[in-house]
């Protein structure tokens, strides 16, 4: 019994190296993995002052097949979810976040960024004067927009076609307006 490297042998060594490199591909990922972590843990919290650059995603997934009906099937997909944050020192960090944070944040967002290393902890979003302005600009222009369509909609004048003695309110008006 010696070697034999006839289809049979060669199938049997050719297996046996996409197995174990499949095995060391899988056992690096893991290791890999588990040092990053460590390496997070390690490293010391920190809070420094940010605005949110970009957002994206990234997704992931298996192709599934196409059963009789002409419906795709067992395919499965997953996707993450990276913000870039920029120092007031122009450096920038992208950070992997959860779902539910990234649809909270939004590009051009400010606050304080707190972090561990390549782990996100959270932002606490701080409006500046600035930003505080153009918000209640925006919902000032937002809420005279609804009084316009309301007004179109119902035949009503226009404020500005309105005379100012028209614009007293009664007492019971003013009580309303309160609640």
């Amino acid at each position: 019994m010696g070697f034999s490297f006839g289809f049979g042998g060669l199938f049997s060594i050719m297996f046996f190296i996409m197995f174990a490199a499949i095995a060391v591909f899988f056992l690096y990922t893991i290791i890999h993995k588990l040092s990053e972590e460590a390496k997070n843990s390690q490293a010391p919290v920190q809070k420094i002052s940010a605005r949110i650059v970009s957002k994206r995603t990234e997704v992931h997934g298996t192709s599934g097949s196409v059963n009789a009906d002409g419906m795709m099937t067992g395919g499965t997909t997953s996707t993450s979810h990276y913000v870039t944050f920029e120092a007031p020192d122009g450096s920038r960090l992208e950070l992997k976040v959860k779902g539910s944070e990234f649809g909270m944040l939004a590009e051009g967002d400010c606050g304080e960024l707190t972090f561990q290393r390549k782990r996100y902890l959270g932002f606490n979003r701080m409006q500046t004067p600035e930003q505080m302005l153009y918000a209640q600009q925006v919902q000032e222009q937002q809420l005279l927009n609804q009084v316009m369509q309301a007004q179109m909609m119902y035949g009503q004048p226009m404020p500005e076609q309105i005379p100012p003695d028209q614009f007293i309110q009664t007492e019971n008006e003013q009580q309303r307006m309160q609640f």
